[in-house]
């Protein structure tokens, strides 16, 4: 029996310009991965699931299942329906960022102070441009980082006039370059640095110097209200995301979590990334810097992750290097992952790009709906 015919909603096939086999993968692997993420439904831990798989730059499998919407009857999530792809948006703020490098207009190792007066302190004066982009900055990690039982919010402080003092407020959590602390804030950070350089705000240059060339027709800041019907929504959070403008004067730029995307246009930024720089014949960043933010950055910098010890942590320019202990994924791997949840994972070796989005509001890591289906997917390359 067919595996859709096992369940009340059906599995939506997406566009593709290659078989399985032409790319060399064994195709029964796409039969597992449907189940695994069938029953993960089934079993309630996901509302949803989909996902997009391209091997030397060919899209050979691109599937959806199950609810688009779980707090309304929204339909199916199609292959192609929009998501908030949340901290993925980190691997776009690095690309701009290694743009304004490119051209002279920053520099990794330039203090954050030469550019914000309110680090111009003793505490911050010594903190850079790559320390935010490594998260080794010192500065307020995410809320429950530290699986603290009452997380103080998106910074130590509140300053109505001023977020950066707001960011600034409290202790730093060690020096600079001491720790992997993994702070969304600091990406607010380096969302502000593009601005004040650019003269732009933040929502604009990714546009214009990422997005548009591209293609990336359907990636929103601000999804616009004819699209808003084609999101998918997890929890009421990702409804009230839909209705509030990202690009606030005097708030921090959402350079941390604030894009929309849909599977073809990640895959997009990733086969990008995997071809050294360019997409079609557009050139977003040169060869160079993609082998810098793709080649590992810190050497025996710890990191205490949501309850996970990492002795010495892997991380590129704002790229994850890191792989979990029984990964199958090449160490030459490199990714983004989003909360809520969405994985980008682009294998040079392989010439791989592999994209699922993997809705759900289950509180917490769910490894079965993120490690596993990567060994399920690395696992069919023949």
């Amino acid at each position: 029996m067919a595996i859709e015919q096992q369940y009340i909603r059906p599995i939506h096939p997406g566009p593709t310009n290659a078989n399985p086999s032409e790319v060399g993968f064994d195709g029964g692997r796409l039969d597992v991965l449907d189940r695994h993420f069938l029953d993960l439904i089934g079993n309630g831990k996901l509302q949803a699931a989909s996902y997009l798989l391209a091997r030397h730059g060919k899209i050979f499998a691109h599937k959806s299942m199950g609810p688009r919407v779980g707090f309304a009857d929204g339909g199916d999530l199609q292959p192609d329906s929009l998501r908030r792809i949340a901290s993925t948006t980190k691997a776009f703020t690095a690309v701009a960022i290694m743009k304004l490098i490119e051209d002279g207009k920053l520099y990794l190792e330039q203090s954050v102070s030469s550019i914000l007066a309110e680090f111009d302190t003793p505490v911050h004066k010594s903190i850079t441009v790559f320390h935010l982009l490594t998260h080794t900055s010192g500065i307020c990690p995410d809320p429950g980082y530290y699986l603290e039982p009452y997380p103080r919010g998106w910074w130590n402080g509140s300053n109505e006039d001023n977020w950066i003092k707001g960011v600034l407020s409290g202790p730093v959590r060690s020096k600079p370059g001491q720790f992997y602390n993994y702070s969304s804030s600091g990406y607010g950070i380096l969302g502000e640095l593009i601005g004040r350089v650019t003269g732009m705000h933040y929502n604009d240059f990714v546009r214009q110097t990422i997005l548009d060339p591209l293609g990336m027709e359907r990636t929103f800041f601000d999804v616009p209200e004819e699209l808003r019907d084609e999101v998918c929504l997890v929890e009421p959070f990702d409804a009230e995301r839909l209705t509030t403008s990202t690009k606030q004067p005097g708030k921090m730029p959402r350079a941390g979590g604030g894009l929309h995307s849909t599977l073809p246009d990640l895959w997009k930024f990733g086969q990008m990334l995997l071809d050294k720089g360019t997409f079609r014949g557009s050139r977003i960043v040169s060869r160079k810097t993609v082998e810098a933010m793709t080649r590992n950055h810190l050497f025996r910098v710890p990191a205490y992750a949501w309850g996970v010890q990492i002795p010495s942590k892997n991380y590129g320019l704002g790229l994850n290097l890191f792989l979990e202990r029984g990964e199958l994924k090449t160490p030459a791997t490199f990714s983004h992952e989003g909360a809520g949840r969405c994985a980008l994972h682009i294998d040079p070796i392989e010439q791989l790009v592999a994209v699922y989005f993997v809705p759900t509001g289950q509180a917490g890591f769910l490894p079965e709906s993120i490690v596993h289906p990567g060994n399920i997917i690395w696992s069919g390359l023949n």
